[in-house]
């Protein structure tokens, strides 16, 4: 108990509350870039045929492959 005591006493807690975050984003798939989906479909596709690794959730791959034109493209880092 000490530990969390010293924890509580630097600032970090748990909260009783559920915290709401609402960031207005777009949803992923209708925003990230057709280059980048195939970036990490063919990434997902040699990890698997290279490694035995599948390093992607299988619908994920499936949202991406089924991806069109974004209207608005996110920029930067496909991961937000």
């Amino acid at each position: 108990m000490v530990f969390a005591d010293n924890l509580r006493a630097l600032g970090f807690s748990m909260q009783g509350k559920e915290i709401e975050v609402d960031e207005d984003l777009p949803n992923f798939y209708d925003t990230i870039k057709l280059s980048m989906a195939e970036e990490i479909i063919s990434e997902n596709n040699n990890m698997i045929n290279n490694y035995g690794f599948e390093p992607n959730d299988p619908d994920t791959i499936e949202a991406l492959e089924k991806a069109s034109m974004p209207k608005r493209p996110m920029q930067g880092t496909p991961w937000y």
